[in-house]
């Protein structure tokens, strides 16, 4: 081995100082790299806001099988089929806030306010059929209602 490689099994004050400062040179260069004018500013984050489908409809009775794509305004009543385990749904409220959306039935009532394109994602579900606002525009909504996993 050539004899500046050999261990030194107790490193002098001066190579822990010069170990020191190679450490910190190191960290500083990462650091400084890494907030340099190179990199670009993030442009602002958003939820993504799914978009509504061609098959939009304001046909209410093509949610029978618990499968479409609705136009639906405060007050309706979207009527299911025995294939689709949950009760009728009624739009409740339609505003800046969200939707509300009631399932109700025989002995059963479930909410789910404040629904909107902007939850994340958010996706809520009753018995095997998820429900979904994708859209609000004014006094009307887009809802995707369809069996769950699909």
């Amino acid at each position: 081995m050539p004899p500046n490689l050999t261990p030194n099994p107790t490193p002098t004050p001066e190579r822990r100082r010069g170990l020191a400062c190679l450490v910190a040179a190191c960290l500083t260069t990462l650091l400084t790299t890494a907030c340099d004018g190179d990199v670009q500013d993030p442009k602002p984050r958003s939820s993504p806001t799914p978009s509504p489908t061609s098959g939009t409809t304001k046909d209410l009775r093509t949610c029978e099988d618990g499968d479409c794509t609705v136009e639906v305004r405060e007050g309706d009543v979207i009527p299911f089929g025995e294939s689709v385990r949950a009760p009728d749904l009624t739009i409740d409220a339609i505003g800046p806030a969200g939707v509300d959306l009631r399932l109700s039935g025989e002995g059963t009532t479930s909410t789910f306010s404040g629904q909107s394109p902007y939850q994340g994602g958010g996706v809520s579900t009753y018995n095997g059929t998820d429900f979904r606002v994708l859209e609000i525009k004014g006094d009307t909504a887009v809802l995707r209602i369809k069996p769950n996993g699909l």
